[in-house]
């Protein structure tokens, strides 16, 4: 029988912020689990049956249209969890959530944490806070899409991942950039070598590490929010 998960040794913060009370309700039905690249967490139409608590990796809530058009709507990382609609009672998602970057957590029946978000205020409230979290995540991304530059769109989306690693090179392809930032891969490609040649970052192969931070946020402008 594998042991359930002690508080004082899990990373998600959500995970280690809860009450002891809260914490135990939870850590029977908490399973720990790999995630790798492109592992689907969750498919617009189709009934949420479970809900993680990432450790590790970043996943990512796209939107898409018809023709099969995907734009970005937030990530998640260490500091949250997939997928928030349980939390509201609802049933099934109108998002499609993969990962991002690989990485690792805690995946939970999507009934048994709706059933003690139901049974705790101190719960409810606590996931309810991370929810107002991906919200202002959400109307940022819209202020960027529609006000922005492309590099400062990349810069911010850059330290976004960058919060929510431990690495200092962030493992990503101008295609997934494209899909990501919603721009054409052409237009990626010059936001990363003027950014390059700024001095703000170093791109290499399918890599791109963060050279100067504060330029970076400073580019960024009002549309990041650093993790607290």
């Amino acid at each position: 029988m594998v042991p359930h998960p002690d508080q004082s040794t899990v990373s998600n913060h959500l995970l280690k912020a809860m009450s002891p009370r809260d914490f135990a309700s939870l850590a029977p039905y908490l399973v720990r689990v790999d995630l790798p690249r492109g592992h689907i967490l969750s498919m617009p139409g189709q009934v949420i049956e479970h809900c993680w608590f990432l450790e590790a990796g970043i996943a990512s809530m796209v939107m898409a249209t018809h023709d099969g058009r995907e734009t970005e709507a937030s990530i998640v990382g260490y500091e949250g969890m997939v997928d928030v609609a349980t939390i509201l009672g609802e049933q099934e998602t109108a998002l499609r959530c993969f990962m991002q970057l690989p990485g690792h957590g805690y995946r939970i029946s999507a009934r048994a944490l709706a059933k003690a978000v139901d049974e705790s205020v101190t719960l409810r409230s606590s996931l309810h806070r991370f929810m107002y979290s991906v919200l202002i995540q959400i109307a940022q991304t819209a202020l960027a899409n529609a006000s922005f530059t492309v590099e400062q769109r990349l810069a911010r989306w850059l330290l976004m991942c960058s919060d929510r690693l431990v690495e200092e090179e962030i493992a990503l392809t101008h295609e997934f950039l494209s899909v990501m930032l919603n721009v054409r891969r052409a237009g990626v490609t010059l936001a990363i070598q003027s950014l390059q040649s700024a001095g703000m970052l170093v791109a290499e192969r399918r890599k791109i590490r963060i050279a100067d931070r504060g330029r970076l946020e400073e580019l960024s402008s009002d549309a990041y929010a650093p993790l607290r």
